[in-house]
């Protein structure tokens, strides 16, 4: 349904400024959607595929309003972006590839996985406005392979292979017999069809909401799965999503073990991190059906910190995708200085929409011209004069 004059107009304020998204259209937004998030979410993907929103959001791209300034600018595998991305979750299914390529630089997109999946029953996602987190128990629930390919096929077609897109997969084990072989083989069926049509892939062992997960997140199966994205998606990036881990000798040796397990596999580095799963009693929602939800919001800042400097400190050519607690652009400065190559957003454009990225990126310009340094000289230092790996 087409938007009348006064949504036209909401709808650019929002974007104009970002404090009246969080507090006049969010608010409508969950009015009209009787205040279940997940509604939300799927309402707002449908409404970015409205023809006049897409126009709206095709006139700003071109009047360069989501434009990153130049000396922020990166380039990785010969492509030149911005780099701010959407975080998997954002977009599960390719619905909204267009309307996100006006906006950022890079998509990633999924979870997507072989078959048609429902996930956990609804109602499976919360949000605290206090504290501007997203509790979720989703379990990947996707439209599956073939949707997500004819969607990335179609995206392709109309706007050729500039805009970066990378696949957000997993092999789904749903048992313990056969589970890493299960895995395997979609995996390999995964990378086979969509690797015509994406830039990369980011596999995805990290949801705390899937326990048949628990069975590849095991050193010797990321091992195992990189060497597989190794022979299927020769020459593009390749990343495994991490989940984030306590302050701890203990603790930082077991992610580096599981991370260098999948680099000498031949992955290219990770997206760190994802969700952190709390118990049902720290969720702020009356009688949350789940054992644990994972969350996302500010307080990741910390976490995905820890796991970019670790990460950049023993692997120093490794891509890193920072993502979870990136709200400002105070906090892409400091994702940037532990190291980070792209940065990634989910939770903070759902309080403050899609004008929350100009202004992240102006004040992270603002601040390296206040710093005197470029981007890229930051970079090159967190890896002590290497090159990325690819």
């Amino acid at each position: 349904m087409p938007l009348d004059r006064a949504e036209k107009f909401l709808f650019e304020l929002g974007m104009d400024h970002p404090w009246i998204f969080r507090h006049l259209v969010r608010r409508e937004l969950y009015r009209r959607n009787r205040g279940d998030p997940e509604a939300v979410h799927e309402y707002t993907l449908n409404l970015l595929n409205d023809p006049d929103v897409l126009g709206i959001l095709r006139s700003r791209h071109h009047a360069d309003f989501f434009k990153a300034p130049e000396d922020i600018m990166i380039t990785l595998n010969g492509k030149r972006m911005s780099p701010f991305g959407t975080a998997a979750g954002m977009d599960k299914n390719g619905d909204a590839l267009e309307a996100f390529s006006c906006v950022f630089g890079f998509q990633e997109t999924g979870t997507i996985v072989v078959p048609e999946r429902e996930g956990n029953r609804k109602p499976r996602v919360a949000a605290d406005a206090r504290t501007e987190d997203i509790y979720n128990a989703q379990g990947f629930p996707s439209k599956g392979l073939v949707y997500a390919r004819e969607a990335l096929e179609a995206f392709r077609h109309r706007m050729g292979p500039r805009p970066a897109v990378y696949a957000n997969i997993c092999g789904l084990p749903l048992s313990d017999e056969k589970a890493v072989e299960t895995a395997m083989e979609e995996m390999k069926t995964l990378l086979v069809h969509l690797g015509p049509y994406v830039d990369g892939f980011v596999w995805n062992p990290a949801s705390p909401n899937t326990k048949a997960l628990m069975m590849l997140r095991r050193p010797h199966v990321a091992r195992q799965t990189s060497e597989l994205m190794r022979k299927y998606a020769h020459g593009m990036p390749r990343l495994m999503k991490v989940v984030p881990y306590e302050d701890s000798a203990a603790a930082r040796d077991a992610y580096l073990h599981f991370v260098g397990n999948f680099m000498a596999g031949g992955g290219h580095g990770v997206v760190a991190v994802n969700t952190k799963s709390f118990p049902k009693d720290q969720v702020p929602v009356d009688g949350w059906g789940y054992d644990s939800a994972g969350r996302s919001g500010r307080f990741l800042k910390p976490y995905m910190l820890r796991a970019v400097r670790d990460t950049r400190r023993e692997f120093p050519e490794a891509v890193i995708v920072g993502t979870g607690g990136i709200s400002g652009g105070d906090d892409a400065y400091d994702a940037f200085k532990a190291g980070a190559t792209m940065l990634e957003g989910f939770s903070p454009y759902t309080y403050y929409g899609l004008g929350l990225l100009p202004r992240i990126q102006r004040r992270l310009h603002e601040r390296l011209e206040r710093e005197h340094i470029t981007l890229h000289e930051i970079q090159y230092e967190a890896r002590r004069g290497r090159d990325l790996i690819i």
